[in-house]
């Protein structure tokens, strides 16, 4: 654990790990969105056919 905070603040110190870390919460909350509207029309689709 001690080692991830470690590369957290080296990571904050300059201007593209910065980029880098906000690409990546960007990216991973763009993808779970996506996942849950998926799986939300998926369920609506099956909740409708009973």
């Amino acid at each position: 654990m001690f080692y991830l905070t470690k590369i957290k603040k080296n990571l904050l110190k300059n201007r593209y790990g910065k980029y880098i870390l906000i690409g990546g919460f960007t990216f991973f909350l763009v993808k779970g969105l996506i996942w849950l509207g998926i799986f939300t029309v998926v369920g609506l689709g099956i909740f409708n056919s009973f």
